[in-house]
């Protein structure tokens, strides 16, 4: 489980952004329409708490290019320490 103690000084995570955490610690990196499915929440609020948790340097975004043209896919997934 994420130690979020150590994080939370002056810092307040909504249930959410606890779930998206929990969820990318146990599965791994996931895109953002995985987490959606997995969460059952709108994109645009997993993607403006994912935004938040990125801000607050406890998940990273990063893309993996694939093998036909557009864009490439983008992952989440925790920091590690």
């Amino acid at each position: 489980m994420v130690d979020l103690a150590k994080f939370e000084d002056g810092m307040i995570f909504s249930p959410l952004q606890k779930e998206l955490l929990e969820v990318l610690e146990k599965n791994g990196p996931m895109t953002r329409a995985e987490l959606v499915k997995r969460v059952k929440s709108p994109r645009t609020t997993i993607y403006d708490n994912l935004m938040r948790l990125n801000n607050y340097n406890l998940i990273k975004k990063f893309s993996r290019p694939t093998n036909s043209r557009g864009r490439p896919m983008v992952f989440f997934k925790l920091v590690e320490e």
